[in-house]
């Protein structure tokens, strides 16, 4: 898996490609996330719109990235679920948990609209 980081703002964007598996990306992801908590960096949006496959190590590290983040006071956003990944989100339960965003300035902006400024 190949993951590029964007800033937006005080946003950070991870594009993500390939495959979210245990044997592939979860660990760049979780080394990344964490580096990025370190930083005070815990506004995130995880662009999901390139991965072609998320096994369920890949769903177990958005979740315990998601709530490392937010221990640290933010917050977690998903952008662009695939159709396989969305269903994924679905069996686990997951879509009522994360925000999941179709628009990168509506994920972006979000975090915003939620500080109230």
């Amino acid at each position: 898996m190949v993951l590029n980081e964007r800033r937006i703002g005080e946003v950070t964007v991870l594009d993500l490609k390939g495959r979210l598996v245990l044997e592939e990306g979860v660990a760049v992801l979780r080394a990344h996330v964490n580096d990025l908590v370190e930083q005070g960096r815990t506004q995130i949006v995880v662009n999901l719109h390139e991965v072609t496959y998320v096994d369920s190590c890949g769903v177990g590290v958005l979740i315990a990235k998601f709530v490392s983040v937010r221990k640290k006071g933010g917050d977690v956003r998903l952008l662009h679920l695939t159709p396989p990944s969305h269903r994924l989100m679905e069996i686990s339960k997951l879509l009522t948990v994360f925000e999941i965003f179709e628009s990168e300035a509506d994920a972006v902006g979000s975090f915003t609209v939620r500080k109230g400024v």
